[in-house]
């Protein structure tokens, strides 16, 4: 196949400097809130996910859509431990878009317990049409987080996602967004 007609060669080929610079700079943030937090008193979990999918219904066999991280082993134990779905029911979205890629750190936030999980993870939104729309016609978008080899470590529903999947605004917050309730409607 020629590569000039490979849309996934052309996607890779335009991640330049400024992209490398991007991921450096979510990752010196990241590390700058954990800190902040900290220093307030907050028990605060740094979770490094390597690689973040976006994901719609009709991509697999399952019913599954949102934003897929792939967890590290060294970092799935931290994840495990701090892990309660009900109990963060607040996020907050740091970070820059460039060429529709999103570089952003989420943090989940458990405002009862004053604890954090803070996730750098970068994701192209030129590729996520359809997980657009699946949160679109679920009214609700998910983070999914599963290890390398494939178990599932937790998940987080999200009922106002629109920080997630527009560019963060230019004081790198974008907003306070309520996580949505625990229910399971299915394997989304």
């Amino acid at each position: 196949m020629d590569p000039e007609e490979d849309a996934f060669v052309r996607q890779r080929e335009r991640f330049g400097e400024e992209h490398i610079t991007a991921w450096e700079r979510t990752l010196e943030e990241t590390d700058m809130l954990a800190e902040e937090r900290r220093a307030d008193g907050w028990e605060t979990t740094v979770v490094m996910v390597p690689h973040t999918d976006t994901v719609s219904r009709d991509m697999k066999d399952h019913d599954r859509f949102g934003l897929m991280h792939v967890v590290p082993d060294n970092y799935a134990d931290a994840f495990v431990e701090a892990y309660d779905e009900e109990a963060y029911a607040e996020y907050l979205v740091y970070g820059d878009a460039i060429d529709g890629v999103m570089y952003v750190a989420i943090e989940l936030i458990d405002p009862e317990e004053e604890r954090s999980i803070l996730v750098p993870c970068k994701y192209d939104m030129t590729m996520a049409e359809g997980m657009t729309k699946s949160a679109l016609d679920e009214g609700a978008l998910y983070s999914h987080f599963k290890t390398i080899s494939g178990e599932t470590l937790g998940r987080f529903r999200y009922e106002e996602f629109e920080p997630l999947v527009a560019p963060p605004n230019e004081e790198s917050v974008t907003s306070v967004a309520t996580v949505g309730d625990a229910t399971d409607d299915g394997d989304a």
